[in-house]
Formats: structure tokens, sequence, C-alpha cells
């Protein structure tokens, strides 16, 4: 759920989480380095703006250790 300040709607919030897990699901399948590369990068920059609206979810649900390196 997004705070009272947030723009963003309720569709685009669930939207952006199921982004956010699709995004967990290609990188914990996907064999080329640079593309898991990428994606790691995207999943760092979208938590970080999710986490900048209040938005809130489980940054830790399994598998674990998808934003190691």
């Amino acid at each position: 759920m997004t705070n009272e300040n947030s723009p963003l709607t309720a569709d685009q919030e669930q939207r952006l989480l199921e982004t956010y897990r699709a995004l967990e699901d290609l990188a914990l399948g996907c064999g080329e380095p640079a593309v898991r590369a990428a994606v790691k990068a995207a999943l760092a920059e979208l938590r970080t703006a999710l986490d900048g609206q209040d938005v809130e979810f489980d940054y830790y649900r399994e598998p674990a250790g998808v934003l190691a390196a």
C-alpha cells in the first residue's frame, strides 16, 4: 500500500509489484551473466523507487539471494 502523499494509483502500484516479481523470477532463471546483472540492477532501481513511495512488499520473499552478487 502506498502512503497518502504517493502519486501512484492502486493499479500502478500493483503493476510495479508484479513487474518486480517478474524481474526476480528472470534473475533467478537466467543463465546469461550480462542479462542477469542488468536485471539485478533494474531490481535495485525499482526497489529504491518503491521504497521512496512507501510501497509495502516483502523484499526477502523466497527464494532468497536474488540480489546477491
